[in-house]
């Protein structure tokens, strides 16, 4: 009966997001002291190094599908450091599908399967790219060989948000993380990509886990963009720097080497390792502090929150993988609750203030950045929101400067293969609408390699590409006035050097 017993709850809960994936244990090395910049420890010291586990996944597949389908993928890394656990929480695109926190469950539900009939759904893939004009930069890196690495170990990984530095002087600077694959980036072709997901479903699973095994390390450079704060205005950079859905221009914030990411040892358990693994961008270390991107303002909420209820505890400090190990002193505000099984407050106060210890070190306040506009709403305060001439000129500049040939016709080819699945005319065409509003050679080429029986004319594309900009955006919630931008500027306080 025990054994039966023990065998029905021998599962948690899936990930809502990044439910499929794998992970290895490793070190961050700093290679340049960026103490100038920032405080942290793990930044501020040629030289140190930093205990890590790294986290790979599909985004939107469930356990056991294929890892080698198109679909973003997490790059989800936990530093344990001597004053608490860091996680930096991204991708391996630069950017996201949405900059409105209130969409963040919508981008996933519309890559995940029909709830009435459990099918991948490419009417909803296409409906949200169709309804959301800014999510089609990420689209256009979502079909092209991006969407498809080959393997965990060959792809780039990125913080997507923008976050800040703060030194010991308390000044600021915006930062941007790339890590690097020092053997370089890598990625199936469409008809590759289908072939393995048919050979071997779980390529990059066992692709990185043999590596290790044969005393391998799989290594990146992690480099950051940075950006002064009195630089933080759109209407001076042309882009929104808190808008996730954009990138910042590499020739005007060129990267700069921090340091090395190395994995070097295989979880000893799957379960207790990976499946356990927790993390939230919420999760910093004095030194590393938010951005006003309301995305990443969100996700420092709703990630810890998803791993609470996902792992049934508030108290998943105490599973090995997310224990801050390194720390030299660890009293969690959390107090009792279902599997607490250390010493709990001991015999600590449980409140604060009191007149005996403070857990709450008041020189660890984040350091405060001013907003433009004082009205609380849900209007939108992004730059480029409702504007052609912004919302598109990125992801323009990626299809015909960045991208070659060979990877426009790959974007075309594979975009093709999943449009010609939608049933609706409508989502078609307005789907066409957003890639004409970015370029016409991506749309023409999507359009001409649907088939021949098509229901959606080129005119209806052109018509469709007129209101792009706008569509899904309420006209009463888009910005309007000048201050409806977002700023973080230094208020009132010694301006960077």
């Amino acid at each position: 009966m025990e054994k039966q017993q023990t065998f029905n709850r021998s599962k948690t809960l899936e990930r809502m997001v990044h439910p499929s994936g794998s992970g290895a244990f490793g070190y961050f090395e700093c290679t340049q002291d960026m103490s100038r910049f920032t405080k942290a420890g793990l930044y501020s010291q040629a030289g140190k190094r930093t205990p890590v586990f790294l986290r790979f996944s599909t985004v939107t597949f469930g356990r056991e599908f294929p890892d080698s389908g198109r679909n973003p993928r997490g790059f989800a890394i936990k530093h344990y450091t001597e004053q608490g656990n860091y996680d930096v929480v991204g991708l391996n695109f630069p950017i996201f599908f949405c900059r409105d926190p209130i969409q963040g469950p919508d981008v996933i539900r519309s890559q995940q399967r029909n709830p009435k009939n459990f099918l991948l759904d490419y009417n909803s893939l296409f409906d949200f790219l169709a309804n959301v004009p800014e999510s089609n930069h990420a689209g256009l890196m979502f079909f092209s060989d991006h969407g498809t690495p080959r393997g965990w170990r060959h792809m780039h990984g990125y913080g997507c948000h923008t976050f800040r530095w703060v030194n010991e002087d308390g000044q600021f600077v915006y930062v941007k993380y790339h890590y690097c694959d020092e053997a370089g980036r890598r990625d199936f072709t469409w008809p590759e990509a289908v072939q393995m997901s048919g050979e071997d479903p779980d390529f990059a699973k066992r692709d990185l886990w043999a590596t290790i095994e044969r005393g391998e390390t799989p290594t990146w450079t992690m480099k950051v963009q940075i950006m002064l704060p009195q630089d933080a205005d759109p209407d001076k950079l042309g882009f929104d720097l808190f808008d996730v859905t954009k990138v910042w221009p590499k020739d005007r914030f060129p990267l700069h080497e921090v340091g090395r990411l190395v994995l070097n040892k295989n979880p000893d358990d799957y379960h207790r390792d990976v499946e356990q693994a927790a993390f939230s961008p919420g999760s910093m270390v004095p030194g590393v502090e938010d951005s006003p991107d309301p995305l990443l303002q969100f996700r420092m909420f709703f990630y810890r929150d998803a791993q609470y209820h996902r792992l049934g505890s508030t108290n998943i400090h105490q599973i090995p993988v997310n224990c801050p190990f390194m720390a030299r002193s660890f009293s969690t505000p959390n107090y009792a609750g279902v599997m607490r099984t250390d010493g709990n407050t001991g015999s600590n106060p449980h409140y604060a203030p009191n007149s005996f210890t403070d857990k709450y070190d008041r020189q660890f306040a984040e350091t405060p950045y001013s907003v433009a506009s004082n009205v609380v709403s849900r209007k939108s305060h992004f730059w480029s929101e409702g504007k052609p001439e912004r919302e598109y000129a990125q992801a323009k500049n990626m299809y015909l400067n960045v991208m070659e040939e060979r990877d426009r016709q790959a974007v075309h080819t594979n975009t093709a293969v999943a449009l010609k699945l939608v049933e609706y005319p409508k989502i078609i065409e307005k789907y066409l609408g957003q890639l004409l509003a970015i370029d016409e050679g991506y749309a023409r080429g999507v359009w001409e390699k649907l088939p021949e029986e098509g229901p959606v004319s080129w005119s209806l594309v052109k018509d469709a590409s007129k209101t792009a900009a706008v569509e899904g955006k309420d006209e009463k919630l888009r910005p309007n006035t000048t201050d409806n931008k977002l700023l973080g500027n230094v208020p009132r306080a010694q301006v960077y050097n």
